[in-house]
């Protein structure tokens, strides 16, 4: 980063870019404290090279706010998460992928907390929003599928978690491959939800589907 800011100074955008990639895969190793203060900045960056209402700035909070999320600081992520939408509401417009991407996370914000209906109206409107722009079986459906499962789960819906979970493997299954790695985490949550619904036949051949695709993915 250093060489970068010698290149383009300090307030760039491929600085804000660099910094938002560096923060991105110390989010992914788990390194939260390491990952903050680079999402911060890079979000300081882009609103001041780019605008308050561009698109780059908006998915640097939606970061920043997933990022304080997964540490458990829920009141810091949430505005966070409203700001980017209503960015990317009105530059992107209401029927964006990208709105879709913050309205999932909102509502898994709100269901983190227990707030299972506060979080429903939100994943409802993510699914539309992905089926009528990247189409049924897009993968993205699938995911906001298997939230809206675990969601009816814990509402005690069961059979509508069962049938959310269904659609969600279905698809995905058909738009990746049925040996594709993320498809174990939807297993994983498909099985958690048999077992807790006394299935536990249905849940060990769902844990033995998962186990055949880890190891198809480590070879």
């Amino acid at each position: 980063m250093d060489l970068w800011r010698r290149a383009y100074g300090t307030d760039h955008a491929d600085i804000a870019k660099g910094l938002n990639n560096l923060a991105l895969l110390y989010h992914h190793q788990d390194r939260y404290e390491d990952a903050l203060p680079r999402y911060e900045e890079s979000a300081v960056i882009y609103e001041k090279v780019l605008g308050p209402d561009h698109p780059r700035f908006a998915r640097s909070l939606n970061n920043l706010a997933l990022l304080h999320q997964e540490m458990g600081r829920y009141q810091e992520a949430e505005p966070l998460y409203l700001r980017s939408l209503k960015i990317k509401e009105k530059s992107l417009g209401s029927d964006h992928p990208e709105v879709a991407r913050t309205l999932n996370n909102l509502a898994n914000l709100y269901r983190d907390q227990g707030m299972f209906g506060k979080a429903a109206p939100f994943y409802e409107q993510a699914l539309a929003i992905r089926e009528n722009s990247l189409g049924p079986e897009h993968p993205d459906v699938a995911w906001t599928l298997r939230d809206i499962a675990c969601l009816k789960h814990e509402l005690g819906q069961t059979d509508e978690a069962l049938e959310n979970f269904d659609r969600a493997v279905l698809i995905y299954s058909n738009s990746l491959g049925a040996d594709h790695p993320d498809l174990e985490e939807i297993l994983l949550d498909y099985s958690r939800v048999m077992r807790e619904a006394n299935y536990p036949a249905r849940a060990d051949s769902l844990d033995q589907l998962r186990s055949e695709i880890a190891n198809k993915n480590a070879n």
